[in-house]
């Protein structure tokens, strides 16, 4: 936990909050808080800033909250995936969310077996977990908006031209180009399952001017693939 992530629900008064559960044990088990000492801190969706312990129970701890700057900007990239196996998912979210992305959309796609969107990994409660435990991980109280598409055809015909706008336009490919760096420049990256993209996928991507990108012959896995093209891309 490198924030601590503060949930509007959390406040008493007006800078006031009270921390329990989860949050309270990793406080109390790994950062060893003491009256007075000094936490980096977020409002979720909102400023980032320090939370100063000011008491401390058996099962809660009371911060005061100053809030000091805007949250890190996010890069201007748009993720498009397909829906990962259940296994897998929760590293890409995290994955994702660590590296700053605010827009990823999930898509359905031929090798993406029908069964994933049946994991409860996607329930509300699973989701909020997970991408929580990532925006810590960061130190961003900014959470990301996540879409779902189930319909490959669809999802490419109907929005696909909406959300890539006037962004560069990009997919993984083995056999792509090698990535450069964007400084700053908006891009809308297309990562396929860890199959790859269909030779109908590919073909569609690129009626809308998405270009393949390639880390090398190398098949990879979607979260190595993912950090590494984001790094590549954005740092």
């Amino acid at each position: 936990m490198n924030m601590l992530l503060l949930q509007k629900e959390d406040f008493v008064s007006e800078n006031q909050a009270v921390i329990t559960g989860r949050r309270f044990e990793r406080l109390k088990d790994f950062i060893h808080i003491e009256v007075g000492k000094q936490l980096k801190s977020g409002i979720r969706n909102g400023l980032c800033g320090t939370a100063e312990v000011i008491a401390i129970a058996s099962d809660r701890v009371t911060v005061d909250f100053s809030a000091a700057s805007q949250p890190p900007p996010p890069p201007p990239l748009t993720l498009v995936i397909a829906l990962q196996r259940p296994q897998t998912f929760g590293k890409v979210i995290h994955s994702a969310v660590s590296m700053g992305i605010k827009k990823i959309h999930f898509i359905h796609t031929f090798k993406v077996e029908k069964s994933y969107w049946q994991s409860s990994r996607l329930l509300p409660e699973n989701l909020n977990e997970e991408i929580t435990l990532a925006m810590e991980q960061a130190a961003d109280p900014v959470e990301p908006e996540l879409f779902f598409h189930r319909r490959f055809k669809i999802f490419a015909d109907d929005e696909l031209e909406s959300i890539a706008g006037s962004s560069i336009r990009l997919f993984g490919d083995p056999a792509g180009e090698s990535p450069v760096p964007l400084h700053g420049t908006p891009v809308t990256l297309a990562l396929g399952p860890e199959g790859g993209f269909t030779d109908y996928e590919i073909s569609t991507l690129k009626e809308h001017d998405f270009h393949g990108i390639t880390l090398g012959s190398r098949i990879l896995r979607t979260e190595f693939a993912l950090a590494a093209l984001l790094g590549k891309l954005i740092l």
